[in-house]
């Protein structure tokens, strides 16, 4: 896969998981924003490489 689709879904993935976090622990914690940015981070990273790893087979 080409690097701006890569981008481009690994964007899609962590706005999605960014809001989901958000939301589901804004009940919760204050500032839910705190957590659920490195959650679309760390999913950011994570479809970022595995769309490489499934590049290279």
């Amino acid at each position: 896969m080409k690097l701006v689709p890569r981008l481009i879904l690994s964007i899609i993935a962590f706005i999605l998981v960014s809001i989901i976090v958000t939301e589901a622990l804004a009940d919760r914690i204050f500032f839910s924003v705190l957590a659920g940015i490195p959650a679309g981070f760390l999913t950011f990273i994570a479809t970022f490489i595995l769309l490489g790893l499934k590049d290279n087979r």
